[in-house]
């Protein structure tokens, strides 16, 4: 009988566990990109055009908008860059957007965003709530 007890602790720990260890890793990602950005620039660009596409295998199929876009560096050198963040909507061509720029290297640029990957964040977040949900309802109910 107290194999059964331990068993209705431990497999919602597990699934507790496993909820943590998605949430950490889809909030990790986020953490790793405002890191290696650190030491970039902030500036203001001009918005010249939008890419149109999908972003990535998690999207739902709808179009996607990323802004192509303008921008000087502190000497006053013109560049272009093209974001890697897409939107839902497009961005209005003429109207200033934040961007971050290498200041080594102008070339390389994106915008700014504390990015998440809503997926496995919701499900991870699902998981730890029905873990610890389950844990305290089996330790109450059997201790």
């Amino acid at each position: 009988m107290e194999s059964v007890k331990v068993l209705f602790v431990v497999l919602p720990g597990l699934i507790l566990v496993l909820g943590l260890v998605l949430v950490g890793l889809s909030l990790g990602a986020s953490f790793r990109r405002r890191g290696s950005l650190r030491g970039w620039v902030e500036t203001s660009a001009t918005v010249t055009g939008n890419l149109h596409g999908k972003d990535g295998p998690a999207s739902n199929g709808s179009q996607r908008f990323a802004p192509s876009y303008e921008f000087k560096d502190a000497s006053g050198q013109r560049w272009l860059g093209q974001s890697d963040i897409y939107g839902a909507d497009q961005e209005i061509i003429g109207t200033a957007i934040p961007v971050l720029y290498n200041p080594a290297n102008p070339a390389e640029s994106t915008r700014p965003g504390f990015l998440i990957a809503k997926g496995r964040f919701a499900t991870g977040l699902i998981l730890a709530i029905f873990g610890a949900g389950a844990i305290t309802m089996f330790a109450s109910l059997i201790w």
